[in-house]
């Protein structure tokens, strides 16, 4: 998940009620005995729940709905999920200990920003949990993948989906062409920013310049020394002189406050010929095979 998106993970409703308070009593009381009777857990886990956004999209391409016992509850929401039609049909909680142990869950997923609550109480517990970072790049996103399918029992399936966005990146990748006006020249790749509320902007070691640098592009925050996520102001923005300017369409739709630079009359009024370009947050929310989408759009946009 990138600094982007949202975690989209909020604790659980502790006052579940009667009915959920029993299943939970019964369920704290079976777990322990099940780690001390020393059961191995299942190389195929048939009731995996998800608390993470981001675990809900990578599980659902790698096993069928039937092995899948939650998901979060934006996991069915189109604006925010990737495998919202996959996920509509599937059970849905907040994530926390009572939701998750309702389940009776063989494996747990979660993510860097999900409930810590929740992981820590099932990692003491006996059931496995795996957790997922923010990635940074693409082969980040591949070893996450191999990690979920190892652990579900679908090391082919993981290889198989790392194999395809390699090549689709692979045939993505603009070619440096040559230059209208001298054959020997190759044409330079075009500067680019990643504008985002508030004034920042991603550098080095984020997911959002790998997407950049993926489509051809010169991230001008890396050329300026910028690692993570740094700011740059309206005013050095226009004497960068970017050729591409790049936002999120989460951010450009909410019209907080701090995202009203975005929209900023100055940048057209000084960069007249800029070319911007709006991604939808939706690929940028988590690291997956859908990640290859906001490569390709860059690519259609700015290599006519």
């Amino acid at each position: 998940m990138t600094a982007l998106s949202k975690d989209r993970n909020f604790p659980g409703n502790v006052s579940g009620g009667l009915r959920l308070a029993a299943c939970g009593l019964v369920c704290i009381l079976w777990i322990p005995a099940m780690a001390r009777a020393g059961e191995i857990p299942s190389p195929n886990p048939k009731r995996i729940v998800s608390i993470n956004l981001c675990t809900d999209e990578l599980l659902l391409r790698l096993v069928g709905p039937e092995r899948v016992a939650a998901l979060t509850k934006f996991s069915a929401d189109p604006e925010v999920s990737t495998v919202a039609s996959e996920a509509k049909d599937l059970k849905r909680i907040q994530g926390g200990i009572e939701n998750v142990q309702a389940c009776g869950p063989d494996l747990l997923l979660g993510g860097r920003f999900s409930n810590k609550e929740t992981l820590r109480f099932f990692s003491r517990s006996g059931i496995p949990v795996l957790t997922f970072g923010v990635p940074k790049n693409f082969e980040d996103i591949y070893a996450a993948i191999r990690k979920l399918a190892a652990a579900v029992g679908e090391p082919a399936k993981g290889e198989k989906m790392v194999a395809e966005m390699r090549e689709e990146l692979t045939k993505l990748k603009p070619q440096e062409g040559l230059g209208p006006f001298s054959p020997e020249k190759p044409r330079a790749a075009k500067r680019a920013v990643f504008f985002q509320s508030d004034n920042y902007v991603p550098g080095a070691g984020t997911f959002e310049n790998a997407v950049m640098e993926a489509a051809g592009l010169r991230n001008i925050a890396v050329e300026r020394g910028i690692r993570d996520y740094g700011r740059m102001g309206l005013e050095e923005l226009i004497l960068a002189k970017p050729d591409v300017i790049i936002f999120s369409s989460e951010q450009t739709k909410a019209h907080t406050v701090r995202g009203e630079v975005l929209s900023h009359p100055a940048i057209k009024k000084a960069l007249p010929s800029v070319k911007t370009v709006t991604l939808p947050t939706l690929y940028l929310n988590c690291g997956s095979p859908v990640s290859v989408e906001a490569v390709r759009i860059l690519v259609k946009e700015t290599n006519p």
